[in-house]
């Protein structure tokens, strides 16, 4: 199995994980390097004033010695500073420039320290310092940066890892939702198990899910029956609190029993604008449910009128859309019926309480039984309805009124 492979079966949370450590190991190290390569001027002048002070120090070490011309104690302790990392070699001269002592090897690098007695130069120590020293300095910076970029990694990839999770759960999650008709092993990485599942569920059971395909046929008619509550908006600037909150319950309670009874939906569209909606399979009985609800709320509101001193005065306009019916959480539906609207306040321009859009007027049931006004701006006014309509609408009438208070 190639590593591309390996790294693909790994789940989100895993990738998420190694790919979040992969990266920060990379941009560290690559920051260590840079940091090191600047860093080597800096650690050649470290490098000098340390050998300097040691070199100092050897100087106070070998000062009687020096003086004496004691070749074996200088031996001695030259050679014993000979064995540090940071020496390379060393020559004691004394005033007259004789070699009085000499150990080790000659480097470019090098310190020439005084040996005084009682404030007075004696001789002169030559310290030679190699790149030895510099380098195990440079070495040691590098490998703590390198440590601490290993450290950081590793808790950026825990960092990934938990961030992989929260993933991982939704996506667990969300598979869970697709049922599985594979029998083989599915892929530890959850996108790919989401796949799987996807591509190995039936052509018909995805066919059944959308909605682009579907024939003409399936599309429903749908009527839409808009109120304009007139005397709602006279009443909202002259009635207290109190009683506008009264008026508009039991215009509610109009508005709810006309559309229930006829099996619409209730929206409120604009201010002092709702909607009867209004939908069927074959189309034909939506038109006929549209215009007996708005009749049945027009006589509900006359009703309310005769019992009080206020006016339940509504005017309705319907018109047809080739939608399917609407829902509740339908976003599209809502955007699409906007135009309608607007095309159906026109008609509120006109005298009358019940309209028509032009393409209504040619349809069952309106016809034949119903008696239309002359055509203005693609809409007619509803002028007279069939008796036996007119007597149900009546008896549906005095049957619901007690019911609104």
């Amino acid at each position: 199995m190639t590593v591309p492979k390996l790294l693909r079966d790994l789940g989100i949370r895993q990738q998420l994980g190694l790919a979040a450590a992969v990266i920060t190991l990379v941009s560290t190290l690559v920051l260590v390097y840079l940091m090191t390569l600047s860093s080597r001027h800096i650690a050649s002048e470290q490098t000098k004033i340390i050998s300097l002070a040691l070199a100092e120090q050897l100087a106070t070490q070998v000062n009687l010695a020096a003086v004496n011309q004691d070749e074996l104690a200088l031996a001695a302790i030259l050679n014993r500073a000979l064995r540090a990392d940071w020496m390379s070699g060393a020559v004691l001269t004394n005033d007259r420039g004789d070699v009085i002592a000499k150990v080790g090897q000659t480097r470019p690098m090098f310190h020439v320290v005084p040996v005084t007695v009682d404030n007075t130069v004696r001789a002169q120590l030559k310290i030679y310092y190699g790149h030895q020293f510099a380098s195990e300095l440079r070495a040691q910076q590098t490998w703590t940066l390198a440590g601490l970029a290993v450290l950081i990694a590793a808790a950026m990839g825990g960092l990934g890892s938990q961030l992989g999770r929260v993933y991982s759960r939704s996506l667990t999650e969300l598979k869970r939702q697709i049922p599985s008709t594979a029998e083989a092993i599915e892929s530890a990485n959850e996108i790919d198990a989401i796949s799987e599942r996807l591509m190995a569920l039936p052509l018909e059971l995805l066919a059944q899910q959308t909605d682009l395909d579907q024939p003409p046929a399936a599309i429903n008619p749908t009527v839409i029956v808009i109120v304009s509550l007139d005397s709602l908006e006279h009443y909202v600037d002259t009635l207290n609190e109190d009683s506008l909150e009264r008026y508009t319950q039991r215009l509610y309670q109009c508005l709810r029993t006309a559309t229930a009874t006829y099996g619409g939906k209730l929206r409120v569209v604009r201010q002092l604008r709702v909607a009867l909606i209004f939908s069927d399979q074959g189309g034909r009985q939506a038109a006929r449910s549209a215009i007996q609800a708005a009749l049945l709320l027009q006589m509900l509101c006359k009703k309310q009128e005769d019992s009080s001193h206020l006016r339940y005065q509504v005017r309705c306009v319907m018109g047809r859309s080739d939608l399917k019916p609407l829902d509740d959480h339908s976003f599209y539906a809502d955007l699409y019926v906007q135009n309608i609207f607007d095309h159906l306040e026109q008609a509120f321009q006109q005298d009358g309480l019940l309209w028509l859009e032009s393409d209504l007027i040619d349809q069952p049931p309106f016809d034949e039984n119903y008696q239309l006004g002359p055509l203005i701006q693609q809409f007619a006014s509803v002028v007279g309805i069939p008796p036996e309509t007119k007597q149900l609408l009546a008896e549906q009438a005095e049957k619901y009124t007690p019911k609104i208070s």
